[in-house]
């Protein structure tokens, strides 16, 4: 199993969180849910866990996209149905290149898990202290380097500089059943919001936040206009940005 597989694994295979003394790399964790849900970051030192035994119901896989990046995922193969993996292997491929390009960013490396609103819920207590499934949850990676896009930087496909090595940026998890009901809830393609969670997600490794007003602001703008290169309407329409400020 390959280094980020394992970090994505790992989220999953812990009963908790310790500090490391191991020498694993030091990651800020953030959990992250849009339409007005909160965020709250801390500091955990994970160590890496052995292989999954041979009945573990997570399927460890990479997905490449075109424009280089490496999606490298650990999915519940129980509780994600085999056509939601296929429409997310396309829909997180190509809306990854584009959140790249948006934001003059080079291919990158993430890894993600596809798990159980029971494995989310678990996340969302450890991480958030909220003893309930959530829709995404987002860790950065502090070890890599800061390159984060400028405020008000615009979406400029030209910045993307050239044969650039993917780079890791953290780490995501998104819950089946808790992205399907609100899917359902809000009358809206479960395919269209998986993609939604997942740019919102990247934009949080890229170093977006919805702290404050003006910060959900942006960061709404900059989401609005990858899904709209991605022919997805607004999924914020009718909201008022107070709703989705972190509280």
């Amino acid at each position: 199993m390959n280094q980020v597989a394992r970090n994505a694994s790992r989220l999953d295979r812990r009963e908790k969180i310790s500090p490391n003394t191991n020498g694993g790399r030091s990651r800020r964790a953030t959990a992250q849910q849009t339409d007005g849900a909160c965020t709250i970051t801390g500091v955990s030192d994970i160590p890496l866990e052995p292989d999954s035994p041979d009945d573990d119901p997570y399927q460890s896989t990479v997905w490449q996209t075109d424009g280089g990046s490496l999606l490298e995922m650990m999915i519940d193969t129980g509780s994600w149905p085999d056509a939601a993996v296929a429409q997310a292997q396309a829909r997180f491929c190509v809306a990854t290149d584009v959140v790249c390009a948006a934001f003059g960013k080079p291919s990158i490396q993430v890894g993600a898990l596809l798990c159980d609103n029971a494995r989310m819920r678990d996340l969302n207590l450890q991480f958030r202290g909220k003893d309930s499934p959530t829709n995404v949850l987002s860790f950065p990676d502090d070890s890599a380097p800061d390159d984060s896009t400028p405020d008000n930087a615009p979406l400029d496909d030209s910045a993307v500089p050239a044969g650039a090595s993917p780079r890791a940026v953290g780490e995501l998890a998104l819950a089946y059943g808790q992205l399907a009901a609100e899917a359902n809830e809000e009358d809206k393609s479960l395919a269209d919001h998986m993609t939604h969670l997942w740019v919102h997600g990247l934009a949080h490794l890229f170093g977006l936040d919805h702290e404050t007003v003006g910060d959900a602001e942006e960061m709404e703008a900059a989401e609005t206009a990858i899904l709209a290169r991605l022919g997805i309407a607004d999924p914020y329409a009718g909201f008022h940005v107070e709703d989705k400020v972190k509280t």
